[in-house]
Formats: C-alpha cells, sequence, structure tokens
C-alpha cells in the first residue's frame, strides 16, 4: 500500500493544487498532504484533513478557513500549502 502523506514538498505538475489557490467555495478532494512534519501530518489527520476527504475552501485572508463536512478549521497559510487538493467538476444542477 503506498504511503498517501508525502513528506516533502511535491511539483505542481505532479497533479492537484494548493488549497490556497483555489478561490473561495470552491471544493475539491484532498490528494496528499506534503510536510516534512510527522507531528504535523498527526494533527492535521486528527481535524480530518487526509487524502480522499471532500473539503471546501471558504476563505483565504486573514487565515485560510475550510469546511470538511459539518466542521469549519482555521489554517496558518504555511500549513494550508502543504495540502494538495483535486478540484470537483463542475456542479451537476437539477431540471427544474
Amino acid at each position: 500500500m503506498r504511503w498517501p502523506f508525502a513528506r516533502r514538498r511535491v511539483a505542481a505538475a505532479a497533479g492537484g493544487r494548493p488549497l490556497p489557490v483555489l478561490a473561495a467555495g470552491e471544493s475539491g478532494t484532498i490528494a496528499r498532504v506534503a510536510s516534512a512534519d510527522p507531528s504535523r501530518l498527526v494533527k492535521l489527520s486528527s481535524l480530518g484533513i487526509m487524502p480522499g476527504v471532500e473539503i471546501t475552501l471558504v476563505q483565504r485572508r486573514p487565515a485560510v478557513v475550510v469546511r470538511i463536512a459539518e466542521s469549519q478549521v482555521a489554517l496558518d497559510p504555511e500549513v494550508a500549502e502543504d495540502i494538495w487538493i483535486e478540484p470537483a467538476g463542475p456542479a451537476v444542477r437539477g431540471l427544474g
């Protein structure tokens, strides 16, 4: 099994985008968490921030605020840059 957390920064060409480049209100799925600090990885996973989780960016300033399920979490900008997102596709609207 491949470990989903990267312990180094990954190039943008590897796919996904860092969380802070999303627009407020944009959603996606966490692709990976790239941090060299094991304690940061443990803290983020305890907050529900781990690969495969749906996440929505609420705001970028003064702190990065994200929504995961029914919770909102504020992150320092340097922590948010370690979170890589696969953006969600266009929303599908119902007929009616």
